[in-house]
């Protein structure tokens, strides 16, 4: 009896430090966690070095259009000086950047008043001060647009250098025109939302002959009435 207490002992001592030493290794493990654990740092992107020669300096702004910020170089130039018959304004290069140029009072592409059918909605004046020549001038270009209830076409005629806008009806086309689809190109690549309150199809009246322009009648609402 004596030898099996003996024997039997040492087991259960054995048994009670097998059970006891997962517990104190759990609170130490949990003690070394708190007192070691520490935020990751964070992680931090350089910005792209913009280095600028013959006599730019860096500008930084926002993209003209997604209000991001960049930077690019920039060299204020002098103010041009256009010769008679011309008169200063911008174009654009590229995207979101403005030259100064000069431009010719009787460009084509500066639109006085709308025909085929549109009417105008804004105004824009491009310049209003004196000209080479010392006279007072100011240029001004209308942008065009058709009724509600009509579709636009834009075309290019024989020998021009700009396009034309035409109305036309959406529905019940005048002789010698048919019914077409149009699909609007932005639409077709925008964001979701971006035209929730814009028809992706649409259609419109278009001369059956290729080689036909529209007509129209004295009254412009009345879009057009065939073609020629």
């Amino acid at each position: 009896m004596i030898y099996w207490l003996l024997y039997v002992i040492p087991y259960v001592s054995l048994f009670s430090t097998a059970i006891a030493s997962p517990r104190e290794t759990s609170k130490a493990s949990w003690s070394s966690v708190t007192l070691t654990a520490t935020p990751a740092p964070p992680t931090v992107t350089e910005a792209a070095i913009v280095r600028c020669q013959d006599g730019s300096t860096i500008l930084h702004t926002k993209d003209c259009t997604a209000g991001t910020p960049v930077s690019y170089c920039h060299k204020q130039m002098p103010p041009i000086t256009c010769g008679p018959g011309f008169f200063p304004s911008v174009w654009h290069p590229g995207h979101c950047l403005e030259e100064e140029t000069c431009f010719a009072l009787d460009a084509d592409w500066i639109t006085t008043e709308c025909s085929n059918g549109a009417y105008p909605f804004t105004t824009t004046t491009l310049y209003e001060g004196r000209l080479a020549g010392g006279e007072w001038t100011a240029v001004s270009v209308v942008s065009c647009a058709c009724a509600t209830d009509q579709w636009y076409s834009m075309s290019m005629l024989e020998g021009s250098s700009t396009f034309d806008t035409y109305c036309m009806p959406y529905r019940s086309c005048p002789p010698g025109m048919t019914t077409s689809v149009s699909t609007n190109p932005y639409c077709a690549t925008a964001s979701m939302g971006a035209c929730a309150d814009t028809q992706y199809h649409t259609e419109y009246c278009e001369c059956a002959d290729p080689l036909q322009t529209p007509i129209y009648a004295d009254d412009p609402d009345e879009g057009a009435i065939g073609c020629e």
